[in-house]
């Protein structure tokens, strides 16, 4: 007689199995639900029972009389085992075969119950990872601050201020992915089996084991990667975030840059990388650079806003480095440097009850030449 599909199943059901084992127990209500709960009829009750009670090594068994006694007892309707006479001559042939199940039955149910238990583990198993690799903590920067992070395979990165990245709570098994948003110094823990993915907005850094630094904020024109040792690869992304480019290899002392608005990548050599890394220990270098770029750096770290009344200022060309400083000291220096004079606006208070970002107006000094 066929069975019901999910009968394996059911057989790997503990619940099922304390049932079965203890049926004998129950009383006459426990019994009937018991049946009813598991919709089993006489005969997957007698396989359940000896294959279980096989497997426990209980020697319980019910007579075709008493199944059919019990069945009407509990009043469950269903069809009746029709006893069937064993001629005498086959008795020792059935007890042989009833001695052989005993021992074949309990590793045919084991067999049975871990590959439904395995199955249902690694399904488990892979559901769970599929929901954690898709889960990430996120790490920022305030803006005007730095701040640390370790991952969990202990690589460490620092924010510069504004930025953010996110990592999943568990790494997928090909790689260690995490995304960017604005500026991070990166120290990779080696594994060439699992590289690590840096995904920002138009570009990817493909790590092995090294460190280096990203500047990838949005209002940026160009996203630079500066390598210090180790070796990585960096590609271009479409809108979709897909891959669009082949890999770009690099040397450690070599800049990546990908400008948003040509979409290309050039890679060059630097002689000085403190001007891409300086950051982290507070000090900002700058060489050949305009003084409006300088500007957009400083508003970021310092979380002030510039107004240029005449923006032929802001194309100046000069080298500057800046430490740890407060703004008004900074814009002392400028205005030593520079033909400009410099006046603060007073902050004021939003209707949240917040306070304004700092302006700072730069005019120029007529009364003074560069």
């Amino acid at each position: 007689m066929p069975y019901r599909k999910d009968f394996n199943k059911l057989l790997a059901d503990e619940e099922f199995q304390n049932g079965i084992i203890n049926f004998n127990s129950f009383d006459r209500e426990r019994k009937k639900a018991f049946i009813n709960q598991y919709s089993v009829t006489k005969d997957e009750f007698i396989k359940a029972k000896t294959i279980i009670n096989g497997l426990s090594f209980k020697e319980i068994d019910f007579s075709d009389e008493e199944l059919n006694y019990l069945w009407k007892k509990l009043g469950i309707e269903n069809t009746i085992v029709i006893p069937r006479r064993i001629p005498r001559n086959k008795k020792i042939i059935n007890w042989i075969s009833k001695a052989a199940a005993i021992l074949f039955i309990p590793l045919l149910i084991a067999s049975i119950w871990l590959f439904d238990r395995t199955h249902e583990l690694q399904s488990f198993k892979d559901d769970k990872i599929n929901q954690l690799t898709g889960m990430y903590n996120t790490v920022s920067a305030p803006v005007g601050g730095r701040t640390k992070a370790v991952l969990p395979d202990g690589s460490e990165v620092w924010l510069n201020s504004g930025s953010s990245l996110q990592y999943p709570i568990l790494s997928k098994q090909s790689c260690r992915e995490v995304k960017l948003k604005g500026e991070g110094f990166f120290k990779v823990i080696k594994d060439k089996a699992k590289p690590m993915l840096v995904t920002t907005s138009g570009m990817q850094v493909k790590v092995y084991g090294t460190t280096f630094n990203i500047n990838a904020y949005e209002d940026n024109p160009d996203i630079e990667t500066v390598l210090i040792e180790g070796n990585i690869s960096i590609k271009k992304l479409d809108e979709k975030g897909n891959p669009a480019d082949f890999e770009h290899k690099m040397k450690p002392g070599e800049v990546g840059k990908l400008n948003r608005q040509k979409n290309t990548i050039a890679i060059a050599k630097t002689n000085n990388i403190e001007i891409y890394t300086g950051w982290i220990n507070g000090k900002y270098v700058f060489k050949n650079t305009q003084f409006k770029n300088i500007l957009k750096r400083l508003e970021r770290i310092h979380n002030v806003k510039f107004i240029l009344e005449d923006e032929k200022i802001g194309e100046y060309y000069f080298d500057a480095t800046l430490g740890d400083q407060n703004i008004d000291r900074i814009m002392e220096i400028f205005a030593v440097s520079l033909p400009i004079i410099w006046r603060s606006v007073s902050i004021e208070r939003n209707k949240d009850q917040t306070f304004s970002t700092r302006k700072i107006v730069i005019s120029k000094d007529k009364s003074r030449e560069l």
